[in-house]
């Protein structure tokens, strides 16, 4: 009987809790992959970490499967028991795995109020075009976003990272599921980074895709990435509107 190796990875891992929820070819489990490769070469250990999830979609699942201390945000805003839960606990990193359900739940009043809050937390908002699916639909008359708060022009959930950074994140990046090396290194310097760290990760549902795309396959989504996916490293927040159909600008924007 061959032995089976152990993956550097398991420890972070809830072995019982699999196969996952996520469809093959879906981008949160390179994500999630991506995360934990960084968070092992970093030499962190599962008690030196805390996650933030409000159980919505398939993004608020990431936290079931895994073995880190978490933060159930399931009856509040998950950006807001994110930041209640860093000020107790100064010494633990405290990341976010959140997407477009949970403004659509909550609104973005709570990211906005973390990002102002200048504390140590890292966002990792896997940007699944929910939002888009839905408006450009017309499922909803008008999708709910922000409730008690003036937003510039530009800063609107089709641009995540102006509105990031609008509100006071020190942080700002964007990558999508094939650009996972260049990912991981967001992360690295999320975790070192003081302030609020938004990287958003261009992974739409695969709802979204067939709808725009048709059926396909993996490899087919993979290879739009490759061929729209643009680096521009300092972008102006203003080019940085998700519904510009033409390119997916992807890059670091802001080291502050």
């Amino acid at each position: 009987m061959v032995k089976r190796e152990n993956s550097p990875i398991e420890p972070f891992i809830r072995l019982d809790m699999m196969p996952s929820v996520w469809c093959p070819g879906c981008g949160i489990g390179v994500v999630v992959n991506t995360f934990l490769q960084t968070v092992q070469r970093l030499k962190f250990t599962a008690g030196d970490i805390c996650l933030a999830s409000s159980g919505i979609s398939c993004t608020g699942k990431i936290a079931d499967y895994l073995t880190f201390k978490r933060v159930d945000a399931a009856k509040q805003d998950v950006f807001k028991a994110a930041l209640d839960f860093k000020r107790k606990n100064k010494g633990l990193k405290v990341v976010v795995f959140a997407n477009d359900n949970d403004l659509l739940a909550s609104g973005a009043d709570g990211l906005i109020d973390l990002c102002r809050s200048g504390a140590d937390v890292v966002v990792v908002y896997i940007n699944s075009y929910t939002y888009q699916l839905f408006t450009e639909h017309r499922k909803f008359n008008t999708a709910p976003f922000i409730r008690n708060t003036k937003v510039p022009e530009l800063a609107s959930p089709f641009n995540l990272p102006h509105l990031a950074a609008e509100y006071g994140a020190s942080y700002v990046a964007r990558w999508t599921p094939l650009h996972c090396r260049r990912l991981s290194f967001s992360i690295k310097e999320a975790f070192f980074h003081k302030g609020v760290a938004f990287i958003e990760v261009i992974s739409p549902c695969l709802m979204y895709f067939s709808s725009e795309q048709g059926p396909g396959i993996t490899l087919d989504r993979m290879g739009l990435y490759l061929s729209r996916a643009v680096i521009k490293e300092n972008e102006p927040f203003g080019n940085l509107d998700t519904r510009n159909k033409k390119e997916i600008i992807i890059g670091r924007f802001l080291n502050g």
